[in-house]
């Protein structure tokens, strides 16, 4: 049968540092150290200094109108309208008393690609800036989709007490979000052969 998987919501202060710490490698203190030089700003070879994410300490996952509207044409003109929801995802954080104030965490401009400013950034902020930056797109693009099959052999030399196997795994049908982020390893691991 078809199933999907939606893409995540966008980056908080504490769901940046999980995601770091198990994508990078990268200790709480470690993340948060390149988060502030990202958003403090990076001198950018003939720009100047520019401030490339928001501000990182936050617990809402809110994006504002102009951030959505940026990613969205952004998704179009890249990937093309099987990757654009026909409307814009929105995201609720679990936290109640998550200010409005602040924004999720993600790019400030979609102007500066990872592959545009890598050679303006160190190794620890290179890395962390594209988990921003791919998460921030996967945020606003349609889900993958999958193909999940259930195999039941049954058998065994007693029809009485027969044996039953049951393997089960799926295969992706469309890329969806994916297509910013890449497939996780762990999802191809549960791949069935034809």
């Amino acid at each position: 049968k078809r199933t999907t998987t939606r893409p995540g919501a966008p980056y908080i202060t504490s769901t940046l540092q999980q995601a770091a710490a198990s994508r990078l490698g990268f200790a709480a203190l470690r993340t948060m150290r390149a988060a502030q030089q990202l958003y403090e700003g990076i001198e950018i070879p003939g720009e100047g200094p520019v401030g490339l994410i928001t501000y990182m300490r936050t617990d809402s996952t809110h994006l504002s109108g102009e951030s959505v509207e940026m990613a969205r044409s952004y998704i179009k003109k890249r990937y093309g309208d099987a990757y654009l929801p026909e409307k814009a995802n929105v995201y609720r954080s679990s936290n109640k008393d998550a200010q409005e104030a602040h924004e999720a965490i993600r790019p400030t401009s979609l102007d500066y690609p990872p592959s545009r400013i890598k050679n303006a950034l160190n190794a620890d902020q290179l890395r962390l800036y594209t988990l921003i930056w791919e998460r921030f797109l996967a945020c606003q693009m349609t889900p993958a989709q999958w193909d999940a099959t259930a195999l039941t052999i049954t058998g065994g030399s007693d029809p009485k007490r027969p044996c039953v196997f049951r393997a089960t795994g799926r295969r992706l049908a469309f890329d969806g979000f994916y297509k910013a982020t890449g497939v996780p390893a762990s999802a191809e691991e549960q791949n069935l052969p034809d």
